[in-house]
């Protein structure tokens, strides 16, 4: 697995400074403890500009995801955004990239605990794909459960909680899978190890409840927008690996993730062709669009930044 390439500029104790020097003691509170929470953010590249999809609706969900985990902050929409330009317009990318917003603490205690110092850090690394667009995703049930909300809040990005995440994409590909499917502790399946999904079954979209141990996501929301458009009802409900085993379609989406879908469950095959089906394709579409611009929402949900010298 090769290593991310960090963009030239991050910023760390309140400026922007090569990537390189944005470094923390290993006595650091949240390299101990996984004390942090953490944003994930997709900036597409065309033509000098970028363009940032659903910046607001991410700076509000790290937000809560303070406020649910008890992290102290005063940070601002409005700084926020400016901190975010600045560090795109330093960077100045010539491709489609990610950013990655966290508050951590770097306080040295041996005690578990939030109240303690945090602040805030934001780095950008190039990103093309996620997962190979070219075809479905080979995935697993995994045996690693899902965390419940009882013990680490699963509607918060928490650092610590994706050591969950890790031991089950890692069973996955050390088994000859790209993923795997995470269940709860009643063995409902909530998600991908790092992306939602929803089914395709008997001509409905079905998507586990918010209430279950799933994360939320951006892109999630985007997706419902997308079906409500087409007429297309979203029922939430309960989904066991029967139901998994036997759907039309298993659509795998995330801001990283985008929209993709399963090949295959556990070799059982679901794409018949491999070939993505209409439900994907139509949200692949109209995903594009509105990262392109051209979705009535994209006045909405997309932060536009000049890259050449005199663009504001």
């Amino acid at each position: 697995m090769a290593k991310d390439e960090l963009l030239k500029f991050a910023y760390f104790h309140g400026k922007m400074v090569p990537a390189q020097e944005a470094t923390i003691s290993i006595a650091s509170h949240s390299f101990q403890y996984g004390t942090s929470c953490f944003g994930g953010i997709r900036g597409y590249y065309e033509s000098g500009n970028a363009k940032v999809f659903r910046l607001k609706d991410h700076f509000d969900r790290l937000i809560n995801a303070t406020k649910t985990l008890g992290i102290k902050t005063q940070m601002s929409w409005e700084e926020f955004e400016t901190i975010v330009i600045e560090l795109i317009k330093a960077n100045a990318p010539q491709t489609d990239f990610y950013i990655r917003p966290f508050f951590y603490s770097e306080d040295q205690y041996l005690t578990p605990c939030f109240e303690i110092d945090f602040q805030l850090a934001i780095y950008m690394i190039p990103l093309e794909h996620y997962y190979d667009p070219s075809r479905g995703l080979r995935l697993m049930i995994s045996s690693w459960r899902k965390i419940s909300d009882a013990a680490i809040p699963t509607k918060a990005k928490a650092g610590g909680s994706y050591v969950n995440s890790a031991l089950a994409r890692s069973d996955a590909n050390q088994n000859g899978f790209d993923d795997g499917l995470m269940m709860d502790d009643q063995g409902n399946v909530v998600e991908a190890s790092a992306a939602n999904i929803f089914l395709v079954m008997r001509g409905e979209v079905i998507m586990p409840e918010t209430g279950s141990a799933m994360l939320e996501g951006v892109t999630r929301r985007c997706v419902i927008d997308f079906l409500e458009e087409e007429g297309i009802k979203v029922r939430a409900e309960r989904i066991d690996r029967s139901m998994i085993y036997t759907c039309d379609e298993l659509i795998v989406t995330g801001t990283a993730a985008q929209v993709t879908f399963a090949e295959s469950v556990d070799r059982r095959v679901i794409s018949q062709d491999g070939k993505p089906g209409p439900v994907c394709q139509l949200l692949r579409e109209k995903l594009r669009a509105a990262v392109k611009g051209k979705h009535p929402k994209s006045s909405l949900w997309l932060t536009e930044i000049g890259l050449l010298a005199g663009q504001d």
